[in-house]
This record gives structure tokens, sequence and C-alpha cells, in this order.
């Protein structure tokens, strides 16, 4: 047992080095002689996880993109996010959404309602756009930098209630606020009455494929109770962040 635990110790240490290891650099970390951690290194190469290059350096092989592709096309995002949607709705007693973005809008894909839960206009399959929504702005808030500037070119900012952002330079400001805290509010941007709390969905390579948020009467939805709201919305976010193979730190 610990000889396989070794090799995939030393499997994710090439996997995570920005460059290209040798043997004697692998030795050196693990504390082994050279010829040690030449088998190890010969063996991960004979089953494809290595590719040895010409100057007898090591980088991850194909085989571990091919691994990662299949993982990838069994995942199914609902089904990794409900235990932990379930937990939401059970610390908020407020709706819960699970939403996919597609394009430049967002698709819900879950909904949780509580005992407490008041008619809403989302329902499942429905798209809404992402700069009046608090899951929408908690995705933009964390697109690549060309990605948010097409937004921008693209989108056509308009009123969903009246306290619906539109101005483009306003929006920017808001995502800042975003960035800094974690998660995205709705202050009845998208439905009158109806207050929201969102967060980020990252995927193995940090791209924020979605979020989760929180919908309720905004009168339980109070500017005292969305601090402590959020920190269960974030966390929710983060598990299944983590599910999908993300890495915070890497962020």
């Amino acid at each position: 047992m610990e000889t396989i635990r070794k090799l995939l110790l030393i499997l994710d240490y090439i996997v995570n080095s920005p460059k290209a290891l040798s043997a004697t650099e692998i030795a050196k970390k693990f504390g082994m002689s050279v010829s040690n951690a030449f088998k190890y290194l010969s063996t991960l190469q004979e089953f494809g996880f290595l590719v040895k290059n010409s100057d007898k350096t090591y980088m991850p092989g194909f085989k571990l993109v091919e691994y990662g592709s299949i993982i990838l096309k069994k995942i199914k995002l609902r089904d990794i996010a409900h235990p932990h949607l379930i937990e939401l709705l059970e610390k908020t007693n407020q709706t819960v959404h699970l939403i996919l973005k597609e394009g430049i809008k967002g698709v819900y894909i879950e909904k949780l309602e509580s005992a407490h839960s008041l008619p809403m206009l989302s329902r499942i399959g429905m798209s809404m756009p992402l700069y009046s929504t608090s899951f929408g702005k908690a995705i933009l808030a964390f697109l690549p930098e060309e990605e948010l500037s097409s937004y921008f070119e693209t989108e056509t900012f308009e009123k969903k209630t009246v306290n619906t952002i539109t101005d483009p330079e306003k929006i920017k400001k808001e995502l800042n606020k975003v960035r800094e805290r974690g998660y995205a509010i709705d202050n009845e941007e998208n439905e009158l009455g109806i207050r929201c709390i969102g967060a980020p969905i990252f995927n193995h390579e940090g791209y924020p494929i979605g979020a989760v948020s929180i919908s309720g009467p905004s009168s339980r939805i109070t500017d005292t109770w969305i601090s402590r709201y959020a920190i269960y919305v974030v966390k929710c976010a983060e598990d299944i962040s983590e599910k999908l193979g993300y890495k915070k730190d890497k962020k």
C-alpha cells in the first residue's frame, strides 16, 4: 500500500508542477534514491500517465486527459449538487435555485422550496438574464476578462423592475463588490418583493459554470439576515465546486 501511495503522490506532484521534472528532482522531493524515483516514473510512463521528454524530464501524459474527459461526461451537476442544496434549504428555509450558465443567460436546473416559500416566477428550464439576478452577477464577476468585455458589448440591459441596474458602469462596480465578498445580491432587481443571494460554482478549470442562490420575500431576507445567509450560500457553492474538481487556491 505504501508503494501505491507514493506512486500517487509522485503523480499528483508532477501534475501540479508548473514545469516538467527530472528523476533527480523527484528523488530529492520524496527522499528516495534516483534509481527508485526512476522506477516509479517508468511505471507511470508505461501506463500513459506520464510522458518522458528528450531532456529526461517528465510531464503529465494524455492518459490523464482521456480519463478527465470520461469523468466529465459522467458528471451530472444536478446530482452532485442535490445533497448540498437540501442542506442549504434546511439552513435558510428559503427557496433554493441551482443555475447553469448558458451563453449570456442563466438556466434554472433545480428549484427546491420550503414550507415558507412564496410563489415566484422561476421554474426549472427557465432562462434569466445575468445582470439582474444574484446568481448571474455571481457568475459575471468571475468570468475571464475577455469574455466579460464581450458580454457587455453583446447584452441589452433592460429594466426588469424599478431597481434593475442597467448602466454598464454601475454593473461593473457591483461586480467588483461581488468579487470582494464572494457573493452577489439581487435587491428586487429581477422581481419586485423578492431578494436573492447567489454564489458562483466553478468547474475544475476555475470557470464559473453556474451558481447557487436562495430567494425569498424582502421582508425575510433583510439586510441583517443577508450576511448570515450568505455564509451558507457561499459554503454550498464551494462544496459543489470542490466536487467538480475545483481547487480554490488555484483561482
